[in-house]
């Protein structure tokens, strides 16, 4: 299958793409916050799942 975009459009879409701290996301981690939940993202302990306390 080729690509319908030029490389350069390709690059500029691809870079719009968020793997993280998408606004759903923070929404969720603001709104435990607020609840007292307390809780690590990205450290050591868990590289799939956040760590909810």
């Amino acid at each position: 299958m080729t690509d319908v975009f030029t490389p350069t459009k390709r690059s500029e879409v691809m870079s719009r793409i968020r793997g993280r701290d998408t606004k759903p996301e923070r929404v969720v981690r603001s709104m435990l916050h607020r609840l007292g939940y307390r809780f690590t993202v990205n450290g050591p302990r868990n590289r799939q799942f956040p760590h909810i306390r």
